[in-house]
C-alpha cells in the first residue's frame, strides 16, 4: 500500500502514534522507577481518577490485581478505607480536580503514601511522588482535550505492570488465572 492509499484514519493513527513516542521520550524514568518501587512496597493500593482518566486507572487497577496486588478504585463500593502501609495512586491532568485532590488529603492525613500522576510538573503538596505525563504542555498535540494524556496513562501503566510483574517474579499463568471468569 502507498502513503496515498491511506485513509484520514489511517493518517490520524500515524500522528497519534507520534505523540505517544514524544511521550514516552519525555517521561522521567525516575518517577516511573519511584511509583513503581511504591506500588511493590504498598500493603495495598488504591487508585482515583475522574472521567476519562477514571477509566484508564481501573484498567490499571485489573492489571495490577491479575498480578498479585491488592489494589481498589476510590468510590467503588467494595474499596475499604485506606491507611497507613498503603499508596494512593491519583490522577489527574491538571492536578486541579476537586474528588480527586479531597482523595489524596484523605489518603495523607491517614498515613498512606500518595502518588500523583499529572500533565503538569506542579505538586500541589499533597503527594510523595510526581510523574508527570507531559500532555499538552512540553508534548504538543492534535488530538482533542484529555486525549493524549489518557492514552499515554494507558501505556504507561501497562509499562509499569509489566516492571512490577517482572520485579515480583509472576509467571503470566499466573495472570491469566486471576482473570475474570464470571463475565
Amino acid at each position: 500500500m502507498s502513503t496515498y492509499d491511506r485513509t484520514p484514519s489511517q493518517e490520524r493513527l500515524s500522528v497519534i502514534l507520534s505523540e505517544l513516542r514524544d511521550i514516552a521520550d519525555a517521561v522521567d524514568p525516575a518517577e516511573l522507577q519511584a511509583l513503581t518501587e511504591a506500588l511493590i512496597a504498598a500493603k495495598r493500593v488504591f487508585f482515583s481518577g475522574q472521567g476519562r482518566s477514571g477509566l484508564m486507572v481501573r484498567a490499571i487497577a485489573i492489571r495490577l490485581m491479575h498480578i498479585g496486588l491488592t489494589v481498589y478504585v476510590a468510590g467503588e463500593t467494595s474499596a475499604p478505607s485506606i491507611g497507613q502501609g498503603d499508596l494512593l495512586v491519583a490522577v489527574s491532568a491538571s492536578a486541579k480536580t476537586q474528588a480527586t485532590l479531597t482523595h489524596m488529603d484523605v489518603a495523607r492525613r491517614t498515613g498512606a503514601k500518595v502518588a500523583l500522576v499529572s500533565a503538569v510538573a506542579v505538586n500541589p503538596g499533597l503527594s510523595d511522588i510526581l510523574v508527570t505525563i507531559p500532555a499538552r504542555t512540553a508534548v504538543a498535540t492534535l488530538q482533542h482535550a484529555g486525549s493524549l494524556f489518557e492514552q499515554s496513562l494507558l501505556l504507561i501503566g501497562d509499562a509499569i505492570a509489566w516492571q512490577v510483574q517482572r520485579s515480583l517474579r509472576v509467571e503470566d499463568r499466573e495472570l491469566d488465572e486471576r482473570h475474570a471468569n464470571l463475565q
